[in-house]
C-alpha cells in the first residue's frame, strides 16, 4: 500500500463527527410523546370504570363501618356489665377500708377512754387519800421541825411548804405529839394546821375539775366507740340483706332457666310427635290409595297360547 493511500484513510479517522442537518434525523430528536385524542365512548368508558372503583371502595368502606358498629354493640354490653362490676369492687373495696379504719379508731378511741379512766380513778383515791391523812398528821410535830422557843404569835417559826412530803435524812424524821405542849409548840400546830387545810381543799378543788373535763372526754370516746359499733352491726346487716338477695335472684334465674329449658324440651317433643303424627298419616293414606286402586282385567290376547 502506498502513502497517497494511507493520507486518506487517516483523514477520514479524523474527522469531527457530523452534525445532522437532514429533516427526519432533525424530527426524530425534537420529536414528542402524542396526546391522545380520545373520543367520547371511551371517555365514558374510562369514567364508568373509575366510578366502578370508587363504588367499591366506598362500599367495602361501608362494610367496614358497619362491621365495627356490630361489634362494638356486640361488645359494649359485656363491656358495661365489667365496669359495673369494678365499680362494685371499687365501692366494697372502699366501703372496707373505711370500716377497718373507723374499727381501728374506735379501738385507740376505747383503750384511750379505758386509761383516762384508770387515772382519774387512781388520782381520785389519791387526792382524797391526801384530804383526810394530811390533816391529821398537821397536828403531831416532827422532829426535823425547827421552832425556836421565844416563839409567839408576833412572832412565829417559820412553816415548811404545806404540801410538802416528809424530808428524808438519816435518821428519818419522826412524828411526835408532847404530852404537855409549849405556847410555842401550841401556836405553831395550830398555825400550820390551818396552812395544811388550806392548801388541801385547794388541791382537791382543781382536781374535781380537771376531773369533771376528763370524764366528759371519756363520754365523749365512749359515745364514738357505740356509734361505730352500731354503724358496723348495720353495715353487716346491710352486707347479709344484700348477700340474701343475691342468691334469691341467682335462684330466680336458675329457676327461670330451667323453665325455658323444660319448655324448650316440650316444643321439640310436641314438634317431633307432630312430624311423626304426619308421617303415620301419610302412609296411611298411601296404603289407603294403594287398596282403593282397581286391579287391571287381564285381556282376552294374554289369555292367548302362542304355539
Amino acid at each position: 500500500m502506498s502513502a497517497t493511500d494511507e493520507t486518506p484513510a487517516l483523514e477520514q479517522e479524523i474527522q469531527p463527527p457530523r452534525v445532522p442537518t437532514e429533516p427526519a434525523a432533525m424530527a426524530s430528536e425534537s420529536k414528542k410523546r402524542p396526546r391522545l385524542d380520545l373520543s367520547e365512548a371511551q371517555k365514558r368508558k374510562r369514567g364508568g370504570m373509575f366510578g366502578l372503583l370508587l363504588g367499591t371502595l366506598n362500599k367495602a368502606k361501608i362494610e367496614d363501618k358497619e362491621r365495627n358498629a356490630s361489634e362494638a354493640v356486640r361488645y359494649s354490653v359485656p363491656q358495661k356489665k365489667r365496669q359495673l362490676i369494678d365499680q362494685r369492687l371499687q365501692n366494697k373495696l372502699k366501703k372496707e377500708t373505711d370500716s377497718v379504719r373507723r374499727a381501728e379508731e374506735a379501738r385507740k378511741d376505747k383503750l384511750t377512754s379505758n386509761r383516762k379512766e384508770e387515772d382519774l380513778q387512781l388520782k381520785d383515791s389519791i387526792y382524797k387519800l391526801r384530804r383526810t391523812r394530811l390533816p391529821l398528821l398537821a397536828n403531831f410535830l416532827l422532829t426535823s421541825d425547827i421552832i425556836p422557843p421565844s416563839s409567839s404569835d408576833e412572832d412565829p417559826a417559820p412553816l415548811p411548804l404545806a404540801l410538802s412530803t416528809v424530808p428524808r435524812g438519816h435518821p428519818p424524821p419522826l412524828y411526835y405529839l408532847p404530852a404537855l405542849l409549849t405556847p410555842a409548840q401550841e401556836s405553831y400546830i395550830k398555825r400550820r394546821k390551818a396552812q395544811v387545810l388550806e392548801a388541801v381543799d385547794k388541791e382537791y378543788t382543781t382536781f374535781l375539775e380537771e376531773r369533771s373535763v376528763g370524764i366528759t372526754e371519756i363520754l365523749d370516746l365512749r359515745k364514738a366507740v357505740a356509734e361505730q359499733e352500731a354503724r358496723k352491726k348495720t353495715e353487716q346487716m346491710e352486707v347479709e340483706k344484700a348477700s340474701e338477695e343475691e342468691d334469691k335472684e341467682k335462684h330466680n334465674d336458675g329457676e327461670t332457666k330451667q323453665s325455658k329449658s323444660a319448655d324448650v324440651e316440650m316444643d321439640v317433643d310436641d314438634q317431633d310427635s307432630a312430624t311423626l303424627g304426619t308421617a303415620e298419616s301419610k302412609e296411611a293414606e298411601e296404603e289407603l290409595e294403594k287398596k282403593e286402586e282397581p286391579t287391571p282385567i287381564p285381556a282376552d290376547g294374554d289369555d292367548a297360547v302362542e304355539y
